[in-house]
Order: C-alpha cells, then structure tokens, then sequence
C-alpha cells in the first residue's frame, strides 16, 4: 500500500500535481493519540481528505479516474517543520521530516465518495481551526487521480492524501477532531 500525498493542490506551485509517497507504517490509525517524537522540534498538522483506491489503474483519463477511487475517508498528516526546512535548504529528501513512523492519522470510517463534496473541518480543542472543500483546489479530483496514474501503477489500497489550504502547530494536550460534512471522522489526542 502506498500513501500518495499532494503538496500543491491548493497552492499556485507547479502546473501538475506534486507528490511525496510514505510507507505503511506511517498510519496512525484507531484514533490512536499521535505521540510527538523525541527531539523533532515543531509539529505541524495538515487535515485532508483522502481517496481510498479501488482497483488497478495505470494511465487512466480523466474521466475515467472516479471509477477507481471507492471511498472517501479522513486524514491528518504530521510534519516535523524544522527539520523540513532544513532538508528543503540542503536539497536533500524529506523522508525524515515527513516520513517518520504514525505520521498519517487516518479515520476507521470510510464513506461514500460524494461525501467529499462536503468539505472538511479540522477543529483543535474544540475550535474549528481549518476548513478544506475539493471545490477549492487547484487541480480537480479526477485530474490528480489521473495524474497519479501516469506516474505510477494505482493498486487496491492505496490512499492519496489531497492535501490541505494550510498546516497548524500542535502541541502536547491537544486534541484534533475532523469532520467530513457531518461525520466525525477523526478524534484523538496529540501527547
């Protein structure tokens, strides 16, 4: 299983989607709490909404590219952002910034794929912190999707992470809670 996360689909950057991929051990799921690693310096949260794929897909156009995303679930990607920074000035991979083990929350639940038409709400401590609709990003759904295809063979399982408007600090003793339209997705603690 890969996971597949967009890092321009709401900014001007690029005129494709860009992408990193992590390994499977960066799942958090269960709403586990997200434990900060030793020594990493600043978290950053970024809430997205994630498609789950479906069947084998390699060079799919653009309309045909829904045909292979079965669910829509939610999702919170962690990145250290110093150490990001770092890696960025010295050109080097991001693996370790972004990478590392629990880094992807991922919600249990997963619902029908126009449920993502409904945006999503990120809320910390109970504040609504970040708001992200599809209608807002830059490359469309079926364009990413696509895209995806062309570089790379799509597999069952995979999930792509679509990304999100902003990133937010966390801290220990926080608690994040997505919502996906009216479906709480995603509640656990950050220690």
């Amino acid at each position: 299983m890969k996971l597949i996360n967009i890092i321009n689909s709401y900014s001007e950057v690029a005129n494709a989607p860009q992408f990193y991929l992590k390994a499977d051990t960066a799942l958090l799921r269960n709403n586990d709490a997200f434990y900060i690693p030793d020594g990493v310096g600043r978290i950053v949260a970024e809430p997205c909404i994630v498609l789950r794929v479906s069947r084998l897909a390699k060079c799919l156009g653009e309309r045909f590219a829904l045909r292979c995303i079965d669910a829509v679930m939610g999702g919170v990607r962690f990145t250290a952002a110093e150490r990001l920074e770092e890696l960025r000035g010295e050109g080097l991979p991001w693996d370790e910034a972004v990478g590392f083990d629990h880094s992807s929350a991922l919600s249990l639940d997963a619902l029908p794929r126009d449920t993502m038409l409904e945006g999503a709400v990120l809320m910390v401590n109970g504040e609504e912190r970040v708001r992200l609709t599809t209608a807002d990003m830059r490359f469309t759904v079926d364009r990413i999707v696509s895209h995806l295809s062309e570089a790379m063979t799509l597999r069952i399982g995979d999930l792509i992470y679509l990304g999100s408007p902003q990133s937010i600090e966390v801290s220990a003793g926080d608690n994040l809670r997505l919502m996906l339209g009216e479906h709480k997705l995603l509640d656990f603690d950050v220690k």
